[in-house]
């Protein structure tokens, strides 16, 4: 296991920042296989990319919600994108934006093809809410592949994050053939990342490790 992990780190220590995007037809490198980060504003996206790849500043965090307003892709060891996508749901942006931002959203779910598996990023605190619940929709609609990523776990008790998850597996029965699992992580303490880095090596050489 430690010879795994150590060989996961350094193929996710290969990386680089490709570039910010507002525009789905302007994102490159659609030839190789892709997934991406969405969630809430402040949900942590950004942490949770640099906790995968073990670098502090590959994708830029803020504490200020609503930071991140178009699409960051980065390449991991030259076989596999990662996007860090726009929050959505914070009320202190315009309107127009905060539609202009759910369109970029939607339209890069829909048609990027190489797009494998979407990865939903929910404050394990604060559970899923209904602009979540529009994603899960979208995500169905486009007939792609998504698994939930529970953040923060470290803040909430062992009963509490339980809880979380059979309501989550509860509401999943919805989206059956497009649902796959739910990581509970902590990128403060480590947490369910190396599942998360499995998952995404696994997308990018379909073999198991």
């Amino acid at each position: 296991m430690n010879d795994g992990k150590r060989s996961l780190n350094l193929f996710f220590s290969k990386n680089n920042f490709i570039g910010s995007f507002n525009a789905v037809d302007l994102i490159p490198n659609n030839n190789v296989p892709e997934c991406c980060f969405v969630g809430r504003s402040n949900v942590g996206k950004s942490t949770i990319i640099n906790a995968i790849t073990k670098s502090k500043k590959l994708a830029k965090t803020s504490k200020t919600p609503g930071r991140t307003q178009s699409i960051n892709l980065f390449k991991i060891n030259d076989i596999i994108n990662i996007a860090d996508m726009p929050g959505y749901g914070y009320a202190k942006i315009s309107k127009i934006k905060r539609e202009e931002l759910s369109n970029l959203i939607e339209t890069y779910i829909v048609n990027r093809n190489n797009l494998l598996q979407v990865f939903v990023l929910i404050d394990c605190k604060v559970g899923v809410k209904d602009v979540d619940i529009d994603i899960f929709d979208s995500i169905s609609t486009a007939d792609k592949k998504f698994s939930i990523i529970l953040t923060k776990s470290d803040k909430c008790a062992l009963n509490f994050i339980i809880e979380q998850q059979k309501s989550i597996f509860s509401l999943m029965r919805n989206y059956n053939k497009h649902f796959i699992k739910i990581y509970s992580t902590s990128s403060k303490k480590n947490l369910g990342i190396i599942d998360i880095q499995k998952t995404i090596f696994n997308l990018s050489t379909h073999h198991e490790i």
